[in-house]
């Protein structure tokens, strides 16, 4: 997902590397101080290229504040927006209004993306209020959870005040909900490429620079040294989180055995038995002695 500020727009370079976006996001509340028709000509510029528009979530909290948030979806999907994006940043918002807003975005044939997490650098939601919003959000009829990063990638939601990532909240996001509908706002090029390398190839990247876009596609194809024989994104893993988390830690440690696994995940030694067993089923990891201590198991990810 591109953030686009609305300036010049980026015709030649936009073409080159629409294959590569997958939604334009116009930012803040730019297409309620723009005429009606400027916003349609832009955003059928996107839509020629294949690119779904989508609004900033701050717009539509804004008009939730007005009672006004059904004409705003309503005047979105006249002007072409394929996507609605529906936040918490600033303000909160009931389920039953979340719920009737996706309704009205669905009935319009628009595709829906929920973004969990505050703006306010001072006012931050806790790893457990996050995956709570998160499971919340994935209950409703929606196609994606973005998870805040806003345009600085600083102090907000998985990034500290320097923008570096809190791994211990990726790796709990990821290890709930896996990846397939989870996006990451992730504004600046070490994020992602750090994300890349950690997650694998095909996670969802967000807030990304129009610039930015060749290279970040560089880095998903290996052809960078940074992401060069990286592994593909984590398959899909029946049997709850514990698996999944199990999996993501040894896809991303290498052989490792069983007291190494539960000391990098907290998991008893019970969970973490059943979570190996059930993988091993999958045919997603393999069990090995180790030569030098036979008495000892190691496990890897499946060739």
């Amino acid at each position: 997902m591109v953030l686009d500020r609305i300036s010049k727009f980026p015709e030649v370079e936009a073409e080159a590397v629409a294959q590569y976006i997958d939604v334009a996001k116009i930012g803040w509340g730019i297409p309620f101080i723009m005429e009606t028709e400027s916003v349609k000509k832009w955003v059928d510029r996107w839509r020629s290229m294949g690119v779904s528009v989508s609004n900033g979530g701050t717009l539509l909290e804004y008009c939730v504040t007005k009672g006004k948030q059904e004409d705003c979806i309503r005047k979105l999907a006249a002007e072409g927006f394929g996507t609605l994006e529906i936040s918490e940043g600033v303000i909160e918002i009931s389920r039953a209004e979340k719920k009737s807003m996706v309704g009205l975005a669905r009935s319009f044939g628009m595709r829906v993306h929920i973004e969990v997490g505050k703006k306010d650098s001072r006012n931050q939601l806790t790893l457990n209020a996050t995956l709570e919003r998160i499971r919340a959000a994935l209950d409703m009829d929606i196609d994606m959870v973005i998870v805040e990063g806003r345009e600085s990638g600083k102090g907000v939601a998985i990034y500290d005040e320097s923008g570096n990532i809190k791994w211990d909240w990726v790796d709990a996001i990821v290890s709930e909900f896996g990846l397939k509908r989870i996006m990451f706002e992730a504004p600046q090029e070490v994020q992602q490429t750090s994300l890349i390398i950690r997650l694998g190839k095909d996670v969802n990247l967000g807030n990304i620079a129009i610039t930015s876009v060749a290279a970040l596609e560089t880095q998903r194809q290996s052809l960078r040294g940074d992401t060069f024989g990286i592994h593909p994104v984590q398959p899909e893993i029946t049997g709850g989180p514990s698996p999944r988390f199990v999996y993501f830690i040894i896809s991303s440690h290498g052989t490792i055995d069983q007291d190494r696994i539960m000391k990098l995940t907290g998991l008893n030694r019970r969970t973490t038995q059943n979570s190996l067993s059930s993988l091993i089923r999958q045919g997603l990891i393999r069990e090995t002695r180790d030569m030098t201590d036979l008495r000892r198991k190691l496990y890897s990810v499946s060739s």
